[in-house]
């Protein structure tokens, strides 16, 4: 009974704090993206390449995700990885790397020859590719000290309504909300689910999003929960998921009615939501 009654008073605190959370703040519509490709189709193509992302656009995910880095020069491109060796052979820190080398070096021969002699990905380059498509950038933030280009790029090609800006960082998810308070920007987190329950999760989460500013969390799948969900859905949280693959937690994650998936099979992703919609018909 003594157990009962503290997750009842839990909750109840829980859910006013939720209340006050949505009540309080003003945040700029979230840009609908239920199939996110991660770091492009990189199921079918090098990962953070113009190639990746053309395929996400080609088979219709609303969202591709990508990673940014900065070389030694100022220069913004894609890469996942603190270091470049496993996607280009070249043993190097990312943010070590100046332009002039990095443009030497190929970054698709690792996954396949036909995609031999891809060159690196610049941010301005993403940019400009997604413009005009249904596909909305999803850009992943690595590190410190190149927040503003990351908003002069959106603001650039006028994609202020339309990208989502996503990272780990709570603080520079802060900043970047101030550089650009029209600008949807996620926190990402995960959680060791074992030493959590859904209540300390979200609470985390609310806490946290309180504090940067934003009302956008995209959290590791395993987190996720019918419980989890609503606590945040009554908090006016909006939940993006990362980074989901198989087919059975796609359908379960989309029977739930998570708003937002990334996945490296936008395909199956596709799949499952077109058939979960005709369902409900």
């Amino acid at each position: 009974m003594k157990k009962s009654l503290f997750a009842s008073t839990l909750l109840f605190f829980l859910l006013a704090s939720a209340v006050s959370f949505a009540q309080e703040a003003k945040f700029p519509p979230v840009p609908s993206a239920p199939t996110v490709a991660h770091r492009g189709f990189s199921y079918i193509a090098p990962e953070n390449t113009i190639s990746s992302a053309k395929k996400a656009i080609e088979i219709g995910a609303q969202g591709s995700e990508f990673d940014v880095y900065s070389t030694t020069d100022g220069v913004l491109y894609l890469n996942h990885d603190g270091n470049l060796k496993r996607t280009t052979g070249y043993d190097c820190a990312a943010k070590a790397i100046d332009s002039a080398k990095l443009f030497t070096l190929d970054f698709g021969a690792w996954k396949g020859e036909e995609f031999k002699g891809e060159k690196v990905a610049t941010y301005d380059a993403a940019l400009q590719l997604f413009k005009g498509t249904k596909t909305r950038p999803v850009i992943e933030v690595k590190e410190n000290g190149f927040e503003e280009k990351i908003v002069e790029g959106v603001r650039k090609y006028d994609l202020v309504d339309t990208a989502i800006v996503i990272d780990f960082s709570a603080a520079r998810v802060k900043k970047v909300r101030a550089l650009e308070p029209n600008l949807c920007v996620a926190w990402l987190c995960s959680f060791k689910v074992e030493n959590e329950t859904p209540q300390s999760m979200a609470q985390k989460i609310i806490d946290t999003l309180k504090e940067c500013n934003t009302n956008v969390v995209d959290v590791e799948y395993h987190a996720i929960s019918p419980e989890f969900l609503k606590i945040l859905d009554d908090a006016g949280v909006n939940v993006m998921c990362w980074t989901v693959d198989n087919p059975q937690d796609i359908e379960r994650l989309v029977g739930w009615g998570v708003k937002s998936i990334t996945t490296n099979r936008p395909d199956l992703v596709l799949e499952a939501q077109k058939k979960a919609a005709e369902e409900k018909k």
